[in-house]
């Protein structure tokens, strides 16, 4: 704990003159983590509001808002490359993935083979993850503001409850289960909800998958009927190819959620419900 503490009070120089300046966060998930540490004292900005880090379009009023922070929290080159020449520079911006405060999973092949210095960008998914990014804001957001030092620590653990006490819930529940994904995204769920990657259609969910993957994942399917998670823009003439599924749309962006917690839960639900409708 005292390292961990260490590393975010290391991580950003203290300037006098940011009193009164903004939080601004780049991605929705991360947003809601932080609104729930800031709750009370302050309302963080969303920079890229409907759009997803891969694919940024910064405005003119997008660099105003990176100006005017105090802080700017994004996750880093690896999910939002986009940003790194605009936040290029600037002592105020602060990498979640560069930070050493969470733990990290290498991307993994269509086939579930893990890719050497690659890094899974969809942390947040972790509890354990979100818990660490919840603490981290609320040591640089206390570090700027001591007289809000109290109120950022307090959410900052009933965070961390909240979160723990509802992932707690689903794990060691039923035997682990084999499931399919549209993309590999949702591997930071697998060690609470007890699932086992069986294959994703595509590696980037702008590509369409091949024919080839698509006998792979018929050819070893572990059951007959196969959950499969996948994005609402996913094709159906894609995925029906696979034959009996127990189809869910998900969103591991969480970009229509307004809390952490709720959506957290209602992502591990609709997962959980997934797999178990899958049977041999």
């Amino acid at each position: 704990m005292k390292r961990f503490i260490a590393l975010c009070f290391s991580a950003l120089f203290i300037s006098a003159t940011w009193a009164q300046s903004p939080l601004v966060v780049s991605t929705h998930a991360i947003y809601l983590i932080s609104k729930k540490v800031t709750q009370g004292v302050e309302e963080p900005v969303l920079l890229l509001d409907n759009q997803s880090g891969h694919d940024v379009q910064l405005t003119p009023m997008n660099r105003k808002t990176i100006k005017d922070a105090s802080l700017v929290i994004w996750l880093g080159k690896a999910h939002e490359a986009p940003l790194e020449k605009a936040l290029e520079g600037n002592a105020n911006a602060i990498s979640i993935l560069d930070s050493g405060i969470i733990q990290a999973l290498p991307l993994r092949n269509t086939r579930g083979v893990a890719l050497n210095n690659t890094i899974d960008t969809h942390v947040w998914l972790d509890p354990n993850n979100a818990v660490r990014i919840g603490f981290f804001i609320a040591a640089l957001r206390s570090q700027q503001y001591p007289e809000n030092k109290t109120a950022y620590w307090n959410n900052a653990k009933k965070f961390a409850n909240e979160m723990l006490l509802v992932s707690q819930k689903y794990i060691g529940i039923g035997a682990t289960r084999p499931y399919w994904s549209y993309h590999d995204a949702y591997q930071y769920l697998e060690r609470s909800l007890n699932l086992k990657f069986a294959g994703a259609m595509t590696d980037d969910p702008h590509v369409a998958p091949t024919i080839a993957q698509i006998k792979y994942l018929n050819d070893t399917r572990p059951y007959k009927k196969m959950c499969l998670l996948a994005e609402a823009n996913a094709s159906p003439s894609q995925y029906k190819k696979l034959g009996e599924l127990s189809f869910q749309t998900v969103d591991e962006s969480l970009a229509k959620q307004q809390d952490f917690v709720v959506a957290w839960q209602a992502l591990a639900r609709e997962t959980q419900d997934c797999v178990l409708n899958a049977r041999k």
